[in-house]
């Protein structure tokens, strides 16, 4: 009796061990930054990756990228919270701020720089608030706020006005959709 003891005893210390061994496997490192770290505001709200793997924040302060290694904060010129991140084909980086819309490119030597696109739309409309989402399809940019959605499209802006409120802008199939409050969805 007591050699079977012995041996269940084994038995299920093995695949006690066992399952304990497989779950650390699969668990990813999972690294916090806090802002004393990464020298930004404490909110970020957009997110996007480069081809180069390059990772980019929409923060308070501005745009924030962080390489793996280190942190870098690129404000906007209207020193203002960067709402909405995204990057073209192109590596080149596409923001919306308050009462800013725009692009970051690099330089010769690298360095980020931005390009506001506000000179594009008509003056009457530069006053738009949050761009709260930036979305890329072909090639073609929408940044969405809530009374505006401007449409990049060969080097020009096309403004569609809402005429309660914005509410979302997304692309489904190849196909990019906002919905306007009372009036539902709608392809644009």
């Amino acid at each position: 009796m007591n050699y079977c003891f012995r041996f269940l005893f084994l038995i299920l210390s093995i695949i006690s061990v066992d399952s304990f061994a497989q779950g650390t496997i699969s668990k990813p490192q999972i690294f916090n930054y806090s802002s004393s770290i990464y020298k930004g505001g404490l909110q970020n709200w957009g997110v996007a990756q480069d081809s180069k793997g390059v990772m980019y924040f929409g923060n308070n302060e501005g745009l924030l990228s962080f390489d793996g290694r280190n942190w870098r904060i690129y404000p906007l010129p209207n020193a203002t919270v960067v709402r909405s991140v995204a990057i073209d084909k192109n590596d080149r980086i596409y923001v919306g701020g308050q009462d800013e819309l725009g692009y970051f490119e690099g330089d010769e030597k690298g360095m980020l720089i931005f390009h506001s696109l506000k000179d594009k739309i008509q003056e009457g409309e530069r006053f738009f608030s949050d761009v709260w989402h930036t979305e890329i399809l072909g090639d073609d940019i929408f940044f969405h706020t809530s009374l505006y959605i401007f449409r990049l499209s060969h080097n020009k802006i096309i403004v569609d006005r809402a005429k309660s409120s914005w509410q979302f802008l997304g692309q489904v199939n190849g196909k990019m959709f906002a919905h306007e409050a009372g009036n539902g969805f709608d392809a644009i």
